[in-house]
């Protein structure tokens, strides 16, 4: 299981598809210190000013229109996308029970 990043610390990358070992789509730290960030085409989130300007609820909002606009617009696929956000823990408590991965499922104690 990967670590979590919250979500006022998420940065959001992709570029449609995969390239070589690059998988369509990652969320990583912001600051990215190591640069895995470097390697995608389009990053958004806490990259942004305007994403610490935002509550948690804001910061959801926007976190669900950026990956639903890489699927639709830029190819990523749903899935890859679904288990990138995974490691957001504020994006797993937006998934209905059923939606759920089961390593997961103890956090809605």
């Amino acid at each position: 299981m990967s670590r979590d990043i919250p979500i006022a610390n998420a940065m959001l990358c992709w570029t449609g598809g995969r390239h070589g070992d690059t998988p369509a789509c990652r969320v990583v730290a912001h600051p990215d210190e190591r640069g895995y960030s470097d390697s995608y085409r389009t990053t958004v989130g806490a990259c942004f000013t305007s994403w610490g300007e935002k509550d948690t609820k804001g910061q959801r909002l926007q976190l669900m229109v950026e990956a639903w606009h890489a699927v639709i617009f830029d190819a990523v696929p749903a899935q890859m996308m679904h288990e990138a956000l995974l490691v957001v823990p504020e994006y797993r408590s937006m998934l209905a029970d059923g939606c759920l991965p089961s390593q997961y499922l103890d956090e809605r104690a």
